[in-house]
């Protein structure tokens, strides 16, 4: 693969990976009997793309993608919006009302929408989570070892981006002993993510000193 076209598939990976995020963070699921959004298997990896793109074309290269990814997102929104307000065929009145069930929806002046609240955590999570890490990663790979940069910008990312969402989408909407658990419990899942994630950007930094 060249390099324009490695550039492509990771800023094309990560938008993906956005999207499919947001999509399955819809469904829980229990680990070690954590609560577990199914996202948690999709979105660290998120940040694996953006370290992967700083190291090998620079923050500037990841900033863009980081737009990037949010803008798809954006469309993917204004897409299924219109869905869900399109006129429902008699006989498929039930399919519709699952697919509304499915994305929470809310409405204003007449008009569904998915979850503004949850989207709105979601993307100012992922903006500013994503910043930080492009920007820690860059500062720490000149002055310690590849490993440590990738586990703190990507630690520190992971932990970032879920403290945002859950202060934003859920309080006022759980009780407090309940918001402290959910941010443990991501602070668990952003420990265990990182350590899967380090010798994959490894490999990733090697690969450029290959080439």
């Amino acid at each position: 693969m060249t390099k324009d076209g490695r550039k492509i598939f990771f800023s094309a990976l990560l938008a993906v990976l956005l999207v499919m995020s947001n999509i399955l963070a819809l469904k829980i699921t229990v680990v070690a009997k954590l609560p577990l959004a199914c996202s948690f298997f999709v979105y660290p990896f998120t940040f694996l793309c953006t370290v992967a793109i700083t190291e090998l074309y620079g923050h500037k290269s990841s900033l863009k993608s980081v737009l990037s990814a949010v803008l798809i997102q954006i469309i993917v929104l204004v897409l299924i919006t219109i869905t869900l307000n399109l006129p429902n065929q008699i006989d498929t009145i039930d399919k519709s009302n699952a697919l509304a069930v499915l994305f929470g929806t809310s409405s204003a002046a007449g008009i569904v929408f998915p979850a503004l609240r949850s989207i709105i955590a979601s993307l100012i999570g992922f903006v500013v989570s994503q910043i930080i890490c492009i920007y820690l990663y860059k500062f720490a790979r000149k002055n310690t070892f590849k490993g440590v940069a990738i586990a703190l910008a990507v630690l520190l990312g992971i932990i970032l981006d879920a403290v945002i969402f859950v202060l934003i989408s859920k309080v006022g909407t759980i009780p407090s002993n309940e918001l402290v658990i959910q941010l443990i419990n991501q602070f668990v899942i952003g420990v265990v993510a990182t350590i899967i994630i380090i010798p994959i950007g490894l490999l990733v930094s090697m690969h450029k000193k290959e080439k």
